[in-house]
This record gives structure tokens, sequence and C-alpha cells, in this order.
């Protein structure tokens, strides 16, 4: 398992950041998804070998945010 942080960009509320975690969270290769629209950040548990990073932020970006940058570990 690898773990990933996103800064997202285009949270409005909580509420964003609850439909964001229930996206990453119904594929199942997402372990474990925290999002905070405090932080403006999405953190991630996911098999590396099932699914890409790229394919994380597809998810993010195709409901309408943006992921700015990434943290590893």
């Amino acid at each position: 398992m690898n773990t990933v942080t996103f800064k997202i960009e285009g949270m409005h509320c909580d509420g964003c950041a609850g439909n964001i975690q229930s996206l990453l969270e119904r594929n199942a290769a997402v372990q474990k998804a925290v999002v905070s629209f405090k932080h403006g950040e999405a953190r991630i548990l996911y098999d590396p070998n099932a699914i890409a990073e790229e394919q994380l932020v597809a998810v993010i970006e195709n409901s309408g945010y943006r992921v700015v940058s990434r943290n590893r570990g």
C-alpha cells in the first residue's frame, strides 16, 4: 500500500470534501481516503498495483476540482 496527499483547489465546503472522499472510496484499490476542506487536501491509502496516482487525480479532477500538488508517503 502507498499513501499520497493531494492539495486540492475548488472545494467550497465540507460537502465538497465529502463528495471527493466518497468518489475515491468507491474504487476497490483505495483502502482509505480522508479529505479535508479546512486543509484543502486529500490523503489516500491505495494499492499501487491496482491503480496509478494519475487515475486518482482523474477521479478528483473529473468531479470539478483541481489537484495542484502531491506529496508521497
